[in-house]
């Protein structure tokens, strides 16, 4: 594939790839305004100290600090957010279903040496914009994160997942892999567009709820929860050593009917589970992998249909 190549392609969605573009740059920037704007406060987590009094300066620091993090932060939230997954779904539609609906693959598929070729001219420059749409969005999510969860390191947390970071690139992608396959399934760009945000939406929720049973079998044992920890459930120690649900426990050590001793149960120390921060690389990495995994295996049928499929 050459330069011009991508430049034709990129033209062909000019209006798409500038208006994306626009909104990726307009998050990043006010991503980082506001983050700097929170940095300035001084706020940190000392402020938030469980015992003894709030000294006036940071009274004062959290007062603007919330301000800042409800008026700005959340309306810049929802761009780095929402952005990379429309790019992914309005362009992966219409890349191979506009030309079947259009019936513009007749001529197309006829000159050209190879329908693969064909694809990959049309495919690749839309897909490297994507990722770097998702890239840039979640670089914007982390700056902003860190600036409003003092005490948070985003490479070590779980806060937001999914929705930050290279895995927000890696949905985004999945998204338009799907939406291109369901637009060269159909080959019409409207119905297409609409099932393809169904499923979309359907298969990252689906993923997310695996991917918690998955954290939800690989939880342990926890003294507290800190800052990036991703809490799971809490569970009781019963005194042969077992952790037990709270059904257990009400079995084991029923409560107690006098309402004068209701303060002593229940007895059994409470024991919380979840995921330490320090492993949020490693479980971003299996979700990009996943999600590259289905994003693979979209892009391989769409082309077996390419290839197969009758023009038009």
């Amino acid at each position: 594939m050459t330069l011009a190549a991508a430049r034709i392609t990129l033209r062909l969605h000019r209006f798409e790839v500038l208006a994306f573009g626009g909104l990726t740059l307009l998050g990043l920037g006010l991503a980082w305004l506001v983050a700097g704007r929170l940095d300035a406060l001084g706020f940190d987590g000392r402020c938030l100290a469980p015992t003894g009094p709030i000294p006036a300066s940071c009274e004062a620091a959290m007062n603007a600090f919330y301000e800042i993090v409800n008026s700005e932060a959340g309306k810049v939230t929802p761009i780095t957010t929402f952005v990379p997954f429309l790019a992914g779904l309005l362009l992966g539609v219409p890349i191979v279903g506009r030309e079947l609906e259009r019936g513009t693959t007749r001529l197309a598929w006829a000159l050209t040496p190879s329908r693969m070729t064909w694809l990959a001219q049309r495919l690749v420059p839309v897909l490297l914009f994507v990722a770097a749409v998702g890239l840039l969005s979640g670089a914007a999510a982390d700056r902003l994160l860190a600036s409003t969860e003092p005490g948070t390191d985003p490479a070590n947390a779980f806060s937001q997942f999914g929705f930050r970071g290279p895995v927000l690139a890696a949905r985004a992608v999945f998204v338009f892999g799907l939406a291109l396959l369901i637009g060269t399934v159909m080959g019409r760009a409207l119905p297409a567009l609409i099932v393809a945000g169904l499923l979309a939406v359907v298969g990252i929720t689906g993923g997310a709820t695996v991917h918690d049973r998955m954290l939800l079998a690989e939880a342990v044992e926890l003294p507290e929860f800190r800052p990036g920890d991703r809490p799971i459930d809490y569970r009781f120690r019963a005194p042969d050593g077992r952790l037990i649900t709270w059904d257990e426990m009400e079995r084991i050590d029923p409560p107690p009917t006098h309402v004068d001793t209701s303060g002593d149960w229940p007895r059994m120390p409470q024991v919380a589970l979840g995921i330490p921060g320090t492993r949020y690389g490693e479980v971003q990495v299996r979700e990009i992998g996943v999600l590259a995994g289905g994003s693979l295996l979209a892009i391989a049928g769409t082309a077996l249909i390419v290839q197969r499929r009758r023009p038009g």
